[in-house]
């Protein structure tokens, strides 16, 4: 089952991606103005997003950084497991 951008939330990431994410919104912001704020809810969707159409080499660095930890830590916390069958040990 893939993991929807919208559905991972930052609180759930580990240090370095979050550190990661900030990195790069920061530079954003400061470089090319961008409207990215870490406390919008849908940051790293807007993050990936903004990334596809960056032509700035600091920023498509950062971001293939952010993918490769987001995907390290989706397969060490196991969020790719489907969640619908949470109570399949109650029956």
């Amino acid at each position: 089952m893939k993991v929807r951008l919208s559905e991972i939330k930052v609180v759930a990431l580990n240090t370095r991606t979050i550190i990661l994410l900030t990195q790069f919104v920061r530079l954003a912001r400061v470089r090319e103005g961008a409207d990215l704020r870490m406390q919008q809810a849908d940051i790293i969707k807007r993050v990936f997003k903004y990334a596809s159409m960056s032509e700035n080499p600091d920023l498509i660095v950062l971001y293939m950084h952010i993918k490769k930890e987001m995907a390290k830590h989706i397969q060490k916390s196991n969020l790719e497991k489907p969640s619908f069958n949470v109570y399949h040990k109650v029956a």
